[in-house]
């Protein structure tokens, strides 16, 4: 049980070194500045939002993620910035990060806007390895719990209409580590998504989505999700991703507030592990509560 219990410590190490990006199931719901530094000021007011993950309950050493965002406007159409803070904890690692996205939107007529934004950010690894069994701790390889620092470098574009969104990120393009390229922790990881709105009645409006994810080392993967609103209030939705879960969401607004809840149901071969996985999130959109229309033709995303 000990070398089971080993293994798959060494197992999530590994599997965060070939993509370090926490996975997310909500994904749709004024939430894309994690991933896509172009978000900061694409809405006319500034919002804030907490988000809490955790992966595969009951499994020893699964990942859980806490993160905050926050962005606003600087200057109207011109410059914008958000700001990132993310806690990961995985096996015997855990990895804390903070960026600071910089946006500027461009018209491109009356319905449609393209967003160009940077992030530059720093982002700090520590393993504790007095968690781990039958190793020798005074091997130099295992006596040290000394924090790893490096900054990084991200880009993302997004492009949106009152009913349709498409993005595409790089959030850690590069990073500056003091170490040869062949033994880099960050690699990059590339995502493409979108999104559209199709109205069916004055109440009632379905919300597909897809997300797809890759970094080197490991599968490409893909949320494909679906979401149904009834008068831009209460939503309820499913989302696959590729060889991994199916998972059932809940969402909802009440003037500036959104919450939403989300549940993994593994499919893979770890199913038999764990029992599934839990996802919460918290917004809040600063400003005077608009007409209920014009917040959900593209706050959604």
């Amino acid at each position: 049980m000990k070398k089971l219990i080993i293994l798959a410590f060494i197992g999530c190490s590994l599997f965060a070194k070939a993509q370090q990006e926490p996975q997310y199931t909500l994904n749709q719901f004024n939430s894309n500045l994690q991933i896509n530094p172009a978000y900061a000021g694409a809405h006319d007011d500034a919002s804030i939002s907490l988000r809490y993950r955790k992966q595969w309950v009951g499994y020893t050493g699964s990942p859980s993620t806490v993160c905050f965002n926050g962005e606003s406007k600087i200057i109207k159409q011109r410059l914008a910035l958000g700001l990132t803070v993310t806690g990961d904890w995985i096996g015997i690692q855990q990895s804390t990060t903070a960026d600071l996205s910089i946006a500027s939107q461009l018209r491109l007529g009356d319905k449609s806007t393209l967003s160009v934004g940077i992030k530059l950010g720093v982002e700090f690894l520590k393993s504790d390895f007095s968690k781990l069994t039958n190793v020798n701790l005074t091997d130099p390889l295992y006596n040290t719990n000394s924090t790893v620092f490096m900054p990084y470098a991200g880009f993302g574009f997004l492009f949106f209409t009152k009913k349709l969104y498409i993005g595409f990120a790089v959030p850690q393009v590069v990073s500056f580590e003091n170490v040869s390229p062949e033994s880099k922790i960050i690699k990059p990881h590339y995502f493409l998504y979108g999104g559209y709105r199709v109205v069916l009645s004055k109440d009632f409006e379905l919300r597909p989505a897809l997300l797809g994810k890759y970094v080197a080392a490991a599968p490409f993967e893909a949320d494909i999700a679906l979401d149904a609103w009834f008068k831009g209030m209460v939503g309820l939705g499913v989302s696959y991703r590729t060889m991994d879960a199916l998972s059932f969401m809940v969402k909802a607004r009440f003037g500036n507030f959104y919450i939403s809840y989300a549940y993994d149901m593994t499919l893979s071969a770890m199913k038999s592990y764990n029992s599934g996985s839990h996802e919460i999130y918290l917004g809040f959109e600063f400003g005077k509560k608009s007409s209920l229309d014009r917040k959900q033709n593209n706050r959604y995303f």
